[in-house]
């Protein structure tokens, strides 16, 4: 670890949980790597302090600090600035500080089309299904409508969700999303649930999801994307890439979203191999 001192600034993380995080992993071997002065730590802040934990970053000099869950959609209160993209994605995940005045950004659907990208999975003209209607679908949505796919599909446990989702979605971005399946024929499968993760490594996305009964539409000519990056393989994952399918996991989104956010604070353009770097030194991937 380099020097800290007088001079470091300091980075971080909040939220409730957040002691399993990777971040300070990440963002401290950037920080190395390119020998710039920064610290980041991790704080976990309740819900009802995070008024105060934004004013002590303020008092304090805090250069930057990433925001995860609960305080996503929260901490937009308590910032100077909401950035036009936050707005559009409709939640904060970045906030930098320039001169005691703050400003929010959106990292992480960017970070996910950049992992999407990286990978070799082509979006514009795609037909994707995304399975699942949580906080992370939206600004996801959003920012994969960017990039122009034919079609996106939207299967939620709660249909409902699901539905008053594509609805917000058609009035912000005139883009239509299907609530419905016609025909199992997608080139990109996307599983933004809990599924395949501690304590539900046995379980698959698609359980309790009528149009699905199992991974038979899924083939060689199919990418399979999980949010989830721990563990690498999730049941899903493997079900797909035993299909001949090309599987992607949520460790190239974290480190994408991680790296735009780190840019942001410091004001530094990192190298164009500071992510493969990562995924070998500090994930050992």
């Amino acid at each position: 670890m380099f020097e800290i001192n007088g001079h470091t600034k300091q980075l971080g993380i909040i939220g409730y949980p957040v002691e399993h995080t990777f971040s300070p992993n990440m963002h401290n071997f950037i920080s190395e790597t390119v020998h710039n002065n920064y610290v980041y730590g991790a704080w976990c802040v309740k819900p009802e302090d995070l008024k105060d934990a934004i004013g002590g970053m303020r008092a304090l000099g805090i250069s930057g600090i990433n925001v995860t869950a609960p305080h996503k959609v929260e901490v937009m209160k308590y910032i100077d600035v909401v950035t036009d993209g936050a707005k559009k994605l409709g939640s904060v995940n970045t906030v930098v500080n320039r001169d005691g005045k703050l400003y929010g950004y959106n990292t992480d659907a960017d970070g996910f089309c950049m992992a999407l990208t990286k990978a070799g999975i082509e979006i514009e003209n795609s037909r994707i299904l995304i399975i699942g209607a949580g906080g992370v679908v939206r600004p996801t949505l959003i920012r994969l409508i960017d990039n122009k796919p034919k079609s996106i599909t939207v299967v939620n446990r709660t249909k409902s969700k699901a539905k008053t989702l594509a609805e917000d979605i058609l009035k912000s971005t005139g883009f239509e999303v299907n609530t419905e399946i016609d025909k199992l024929e997608f080139d990109i499968v996307i599983n933004t649930t809990s599924a395949g993760m501690e304590p539900q490594e046995n379980v698959m996305p698609i359980e309790n999801i009528e149009e699905i009964n199992d991974l038979s539409f899924i083939n060689e000519n199919t990418a399979a994307v999980d949010m989830i990056y721990n563990p690498d393989k999730t049941l899903f994952l493997q079900e797909a890439e035993k299909r001949g399918a090309k599987i992607l996991n949520g460790l190239g989104m974290l480190i994408y979203q991680g790296i735009i956010a780190y840019e942001l604070f410091t004001d530094t353009k990192l190298p164009d191999d500071i992510g493969e770097r990562i995924k070998k030194e500090v994930f050992g991937r």
